[in-house]
């Protein structure tokens, strides 16, 4: 299964790597093909809706889009890591989900249907109820891109850095083996 993972968060030691690393390295482990994408270290810019990118699926932008376009395309696996801020996702991956609209053709068909989508959430707050909002969102972009959504990992409590409990580490390690 060959997967890339979207890595939404600013800092590339931080929590969110945490739980990246432990699926990651568990589909590693079954023999995935996995790529991780640093969206922090790209040039991606905000999408202008001109909607140019409808009959063809490219888009008019000359950024780094074109190469992640490429890597998702290519993958049956998307994971979204990022951590949420806000009560949404970093500003680096709703730049891509934003772009993802050059996925959907005229008629409003899907070119990557049929893909399945993990999310990957961290946050300060102990509350579970502050991922509902960024899950709604992926879930409403996932059914309009035709992508399954097949589990989410949400660790809260995670004020500093290195401090996501075991529980979602495991649960991380366990979605993953659970789709090979």
């Amino acid at each position: 299964m060959k997967t890339v993972i979207l890595f939404g968060s600013p800092r590339k030691d931080g929590n969110t790597i945490q739980l990246s690393d432990a699926f990651s390295q568990k589909l590693k482990e079954k023999g995935c093909d996995v790529r991780i994408i640093y969206l922090n270290d790209l040039n991606i810019r905000p999408c202008q809706g001109c909607l140019t990118c409808s009959p063809e699926g490219v888009c008019r932008i000359n950024d780094d889009m074109k190469d992640i376009r490429k890597y998702i395309v290519e993958s049956d696996l998307i994971v979204y890591a990022t951590p949420v801020y806000w009560s949404m996702p970093s500003s680096q991956l709703k730049l891509v989900i934003d772009r993802s609209i050059a996925f959907i053709d005229t008629e409003y068909n899907s070119r990557i249907k049929g893909k399945k989508a993990v999310t990957i959430m961290t946050c300060a707050d102990e509350n579970k109820d502050t991922f509902l909002i960024t899950k709604d969102m992926f879930k409403r972009a996932f059914d309009f891109l035709g992508i399954s959504y097949v589990g989410s990992i949400d660790a809260t409590g995670c004020t500093e850095k290195g401090v996501v409990n075991k529980e979602s580490i495991e649960r991380a390690a366990q979605i993953a083996e659970s789709l090979v």
